[in-house]
């Protein structure tokens, strides 16, 4: 049986300050789904790297397939790990310190097959066999003849170095999971949806896919489509869930909407807000009209009046990195806020930019009217 040894990256993701093997993904820590590729790939962990073996960063998220794959390809001899070029690696690449693009895609050099001969290392390229789905971006935002797509692999290969990154994987992680999965077996599922709706209607049968744990609290006039809610989960009146993932004792208020987003436990959509393509950890509380992109650490708290801009219109947004402004590789990326900040009313923060853990940003008092005096001859 072949052996994996797990190789500290000592990556910290800010602004939150955690290891990035801690970083959840799906209500998952990042280790727990690398844990899950390495059994399902048949694979045993060494304390110490002892070739032959195979080298992995605890940082990468990876999928069995892909490690299979680059198994296969190498055929016992020293080699490092290409994913061809595509999409999703296209998407993910940047900000990534250890990964370098090529003509035929993108060297991880952090993974590797280490024989034990000494030999001169060989590229073995993993094909992602993804495929492709166009995103619906109104024109006026894009320029002329831009498409945006999405990449949904079999094969996943990414260093999580940034909160960036781990915006993108909890986005594509269910996609990417349910890619792994034989067709035949998800056919049960779909003709029982089909079955319960009576339709063909496809918002009839997403409302029918949904997985929801016990003790949710849906009000009646709620819209859940492709969804999956945990225990104790609540819904409010008018409330919309859409293909987003809601850890246990979560809520979106009334008329509220949580739309391809990540809701950790007990966190909170408030009423009237819109929460789009985004990230809450645990307790997080996001009060915005409409937040697109972002990450809230735990109990971070965006205030209702309060904005953060996602979209550059000119170039690729640029974000910190170990220090440094690097492109994220796209105009569309919301802001980053650590663990127990608090945004406040009023206050708008630009594209790509972190709020530190337990950091307080409010109005300036001076744009705040706290008196108004009469005038001459009013009335006391």
């Amino acid at each position: 049986m072949p052996a994996v040894f797990i190789e500290a990256s000592s990556r910290f993701l800010t602004p939150f300050g955690d290891p990035a093997g801690e970083a959840p993904i799906l209500q998952r820590p990042l280790r727990a789904w690398l844990a899950d590729a390495l059994e399902a790939a048949g694979l045993t962990c060494l304390p110490v790297p002892e070739p032959p073996c195979l080298i992995l960063p605890d940082n990468v998220f990876i999928t069995a397939s892909a490690i299979r794959a680059f198994l296969d390809g190498a055929a016992g001899r020293d080699a490092t790990l290409v994913l061809g070029k595509s999409v999703f690696g296209k998407t993910l690449s940047p900000l990534q310190p250890n990964v370098i693009e090529t003509s035929e895609g993108w060297r991880f050099s952090k993974i590797r097959w280490v024989s034990g001969k000494g030999s001169e290392p060989v590229d073995v390229v993993v094909d992602p066999e993804e495929k492709l789905r166009d995103v619906g971006v109104p024109a006026a935002f894009l320029k002329e003849g831009e498409v945006i797509q999405l990449g949904l692999p079999l094969r996943a290969v990414a260093e999580v170095h940034h909160w960036s990154h781990l915006l993108m994987l909890n986005h594509l992680a269910r996609a990417i999971e349910l890619r792994q999965v034989p067709k035949l077996h998800h056919l049960p599922r779909v003709l029982s949806a089909l079955l319960r709706a009576r339709s063909l209607n496809r918002w009839k049968l997403l409302g029918k896919l949904n997985r929801i744990g016990p003790g949710c609290d849906i009000h009646p006039t709620a819209v859940v489509e492709g969804s999956t809610l945990a225990r104790g989960v609540r819904i409010g009146p008018h409330a919309r869930v859409f293909f987003s993932n809601l850890g246990e004792g979560a809520e979106v208020m009334s008329h509220g909407a949580a739309e391809f987003t990540t809701l950790g436990a007990g966190a909170v959509v408030a009423q009237n807000a819109i929460v789009r393509l985004s990230l809450l950890y645990p307790e997080a509380v996001a009060g915005q009209s409409t937040m697109q992109k972002c990450v809230l650490g735990r109990r971070a708290v965006a205030a209702t009046g309060s904005y953060c801009f996602d979209l550059n219109l000119d170039r690729e947004i640029r974000v910190e990195i170990d220090g440094r402004l690097e492109s994220c590789g796209s105009r569309f990326l919301g802001v980053a806020m650590g663990h127990g900040a608090f945004l406040g009313c009023g206050v708008h923060v630009a594209s790509g930019r972190e709020i530190p853990n337990k950091r307080r940003v409010l109005l300036d008092s001076a744009q705040v009217v706290s008196r108004v005096d009469p005038l001459p001859g009013d009335d006391a």
